[in-house]
């Protein structure tokens, strides 16, 4: 066999054995990130589950976690930020000078991401744009209704779902701000389904519950379970 025979065959082996290497390199790659990204995301969503239990109730949030599922996925804000703007919110607050901006928070999203089904719950925290005296004058009774002394609860909107408004007072703020100001919580959802999981009322209720302890209302009136109007 000649040199330079020899030397083309023994190139071409190399050449094969480097291809199976790098084959089984790119394939051993591939295979190792897919469970890493997959157990980030797990994480990520365990995590926020924590918050959303402190949002929602550790109740409620089971529920939604059986009732979407191995498709379920959680997303949150954190609370401790959300606290403290709420509170510099209401110091800054004065009847006259109110200019009607208000700042959105929504601390927890649980989402159903499976093949076919989309399913999602929001909850939105905001100081309302409604005082407490508007929203008891109001002749509209499909927009607010009252519920207990404080509290007004509006069914089913496009934008915002269903939402609780309530006098809440952060004291050593300005007098009148409790009412003038109120807290106004909603939990908006899509694509759920019918009859599974706790209810709207449910999770409206505790939410309103949660956010008022959470940020220091002075007022703690109960809350019936029947918010419907």
């Amino acid at each position: 066999m000649s040199v330079s025979v020899a030397r083309r065959r023994t190139g071409a082996s190399v050449a094969a054995a480097l291809a199976v290497v790098l084959s089984v390199a790119s394939c051993g790659g591939g295979g190792g990130d897919a469970p890493k990204a997959s157990a980030t995301e797990a994480a990520r969503t365990e995590a926020a589950l924590r918050t959303c239990q402190k949002v929602f109730g550790a109740k409620n949030v089971d529920s939604l976690r059986a009732e979407f599922g191995e498709g379920l996925r959680a997303y949150d804000r954190s609370l401790t930020d959300m606290k403290e703007r709420l509170v510099t919110e209401a110091y800054d607050w004065t009847a006259v000078d109110d200019d009607l901006r208000r700042a959105t928070y929504r601390p927890c999203q649980i989402q159903e991401r499976a093949e076919g089904s989309d399913g999602w719950v929001t909850s939105t925290v905001a100081w309302s744009m409604w005082s407490i005296e508007f929203l008891g004058s109001t002749k509209d009774v499909r927009a607010w209704h009252k519920v207990v002394d404080g509290v007004y609860v509006s069914p089913r909107r496009p934008t915002t779902g269903t939402s609780l408004a309530m006098t809440c007072t952060i004291p050593g703020s300005a007098a009148g701000q409790g009412s003038g100001l109120p807290l106004e919580v909603s939990v908006n959802e899509e694509d759920r389904k019918a009859g599974e999981g706790a209810s709207t009322e449910q999770l409206l209720k505790s939410l309103a519950e949660n956010m008022r302890e959470f940020i220091g209302c002075r007022e703690k009136p109960a809350l019936p379970d029947d918010l419907a109007p």
